[in-house]
């Protein structure tokens, strides 16, 4: 991100302030503006500028950061800025579909999570161990993954993590088709951020709405599998209005996709093929592969049904190649 010369440099108070807060593009747009010797010196800034990257959609620029600041951190011996800058490593690792990078990081968190005997990171790296093996179809080691965190977060009362993990728990049984299971564990994700609220955790609003936002376009999904084509669409808008507010890409692009199978549901085929494409190009300019293969997945069935054969093969050819990465 280009910086103007009226931009002024992060300071450590301000970086925490607009983390805080969850105004990235204000943090991403001062982070620029900071001189490089600064965010080394001062690796927590590095750190928030990292993870208004991520949040905005720049996953490759969030690496170099994060990775500034966990060896920052870690020369300094600040334990915990380096777990967080180890965690935001793999998840913007995942982001690009670099599983097996994402998977080292995460393996690396809770390596060192055991060895400070800490429960947070410990939970957070198992969290996202699962997601990993999901993604994989090792869907037993997820939810092993799983119930370890959800206990972890549960001995220590937070409910975020909790939100997270019925989010994902819910995943898993919707790949395994126990829909009545994964909505349940879906509105609990939901029922977790309205405790973490009452709790004043220590969380930004945007993170929470961003937890709200996933659940609503996982159940919409559920109600577009289920026929329910008007209820899985007004489930989708609202969390794709929710992504628009927060400037959320990867979940525009989720819920275009799932919206697309609302308007399947209800026979609007040409609808569907419209916000396919809007999926993709968002999915194509953030370079989210996971996202990519999916919306091409649907794209190739889609183009598949309407008598489409060319496109539709170059599609799923498209999804399976990411899907490989």
């Amino acid at each position: 991100m280009e910086a103007s010369a009226s931009v002024r440099p992060l300071t450590l108070d301000d970086a925490r302030a607009l983390r805080a807060a969850g105004d990235w593009r204000a943090l991403a747009e001062r982070g620029a503006a900071t001189p490089a010797q600064v965010l080394a010196a001062e690796p927590e800034v590095a750190y928030a500028y990292a993870a208004a990257c991520r949040h905005l959609g720049d996953p490759g620029r969030a690496v170099q950061l994060a990775e500034l600041a966990r060896d920052e951190a870690r020369r300094h011996g600040n334990r915990l800025l380096t777990a967080d800058a180890v965690n935001l490593i793999g998840n913007a690792w995942f982001e690009q579909g670099r599983l097996d990078d994402a998977e080292c990081s995460f393996a690396e968190l809770l390596e060192v999570a055991a060895e400070w005997a800490d429960e947070e990171f410990t939970a957070r790296a198992s969290n996202n161990l699962g997601v990993i093996s999901n993604v994989r179809g090792r869907r037993d080691l997820a939810l092993g993954y799983y119930e370890r965190a959800a206990a972890a977060y549960q001995r220590n009362g937070n409910f975020f993590g909790l939100a997270q993990t019925h989010q994902n728990l819910g995943i898993s049984y919707r790949d395994l088709g126990f829909d009545a299971d994964a909505d349940a564990h879906f509105r609990r994700a939901m029922e977790m951020v309205d405790a973490a609220r009452a709790a004043g955790v220590a969380r930004a609003e945007t993170d929470l709405q961003v937890l709200v936002g996933i659940a609503e376009t996982e159940r919409a999904l559920l109600r577009a599998r289920a026929g329910d084509g008007a209820l899985a669409g007004a489930l989708a808008r609202r969390a794709l209005q929710r992504f628009r507010d927060l400037g959320e890409p990867w979940g525009q692009a989720d819920a275009l996709r799932v919206l697309a199978a609302a308007a399947r549901a209800e026979g609007r085929g040409g609808d569907a093929r419209g916000l396919l494409d809007e999926a993709l190009a968002i999915a194509r300019e953030h370079n989210y592969l996971l996202p990519l293969a999916e919306v091409q997945r649907d794209r190739g069935l889609l183009l598949r049904d309407t008598g489409d054969a060319a496109g539709a093969v170059a599609a799923l050819t498209d999804s399976a190649a990411h899907f490989r990465t």
